[in-house]
């Protein structure tokens, strides 16, 4: 028997704690969660966040906290993005990327899909399950997730927040809102209680009508205050991990093992 297995590992590792190689946070200092007081941000600025990083990833390779240390490519890169004002340059992006990805496939895997939306990486795929494989498919999601946090993770959220949510709004919804304005998307009197409250009467509406699968991006419209298919509002979302359970943005398929 097979089934779909959708992975969204930086929402979920992710946003549970910064870490400096991810899971260094974890049961210790609280610095990132999907939610938070009205206005509050994760840190001062984006020099301030990246420095933030490093330190964690500091006490990481010290023992002074549980995780595994980014590896030594990814510091560089967020090293060099100190020096520059806390911003990743594109090309150092693209190079975490290429070095995750070539990291999976070291392992014995073929290289994993790469979900786009607008000029940003999504670390998102869905896989078909087979049933009696479930060793071999935990063994795959914990060596992808290693590649991820060793030269990947954290320099794509330091790009996504620095393009999307570049006064580092704690709350995603916030951080959402913040990059609509910013886009000219919504009017000035839109907030993120405005979103949130459009996101639950839409899932309601949705589920009421037991479809039994994501809605179009057509089917949203009227709902929200933004255009779903406008590819500034989709990146604001995505780089914020909001959900987009549209079926346009449907995670890629891996065949990992070939």
């Amino acid at each position: 028997m097979m089934r779909e297995v959708f992975v969204r590992f930086c929402k979920i590792v992710m946003m549970m704690c910064l870490a400096s190689g991810l899971l260094a946070g974890c049961g210790s200092e609280d610095v990132d969660s999907d939610t938070g007081v009205e206005g509050q941000r994760i840190a001062s600025s984006m020099q301030d966040y990246v420095q933030l990083v490093l330190d964690f990833d500091q006490k990481a390779r010290n023992g002074q906290i549980q995780g595994a240390p980014m590896g030594d490519r990814q510091v560089a890169i967020l090293e060099r993005a100190l020096e520059n004002g806390g911003r990743v340059s594109r090309t150092d992006y693209e190079q975490a990327w290429a070095s995750y990805r070539q990291c999976v496939v070291n392992k014995g895997y073929t290289a994993p899909p790469i979900m786009k939306v607008g000029e940003f990486y999504q670390a998102q795929w869905s896989m078909a399950s087979v049933e009696g494989q479930e060793a071999r498919e935990e063994k795959l999601r914990e060596d992808d997730m290693a590649c991820g946090m060793a030269e990947m993770l954290n320099v794509n959220e330091v790009y996504q927040r620095q393009n999307s949510n570049p006064n580092l709004y704690r709350n995603p919804s916030e951080g959402v809102v913040d990059c609509l304005h910013r886009n000219n998307l919504v009017k000035t009197a839109y907030t993120a209680k405005d979103y949130d409250e459009e996101n639950r009467r839409f899932d309601k509406y949705w589920n009421d009508r037991r479809m039994g699968r994501a809605p179009t991006i057509a089917e949203t419209h009227g709902h929200f205050s933004f255009d779903y298919s406008d590819v500034d509002a989709a990146t604001c979302l995505a780089n914020n991990h909001e959900a987009m359970d549209v079926q346009e943005y449907k995670p890629p398929e891996w065949k990992p093992f070939g």
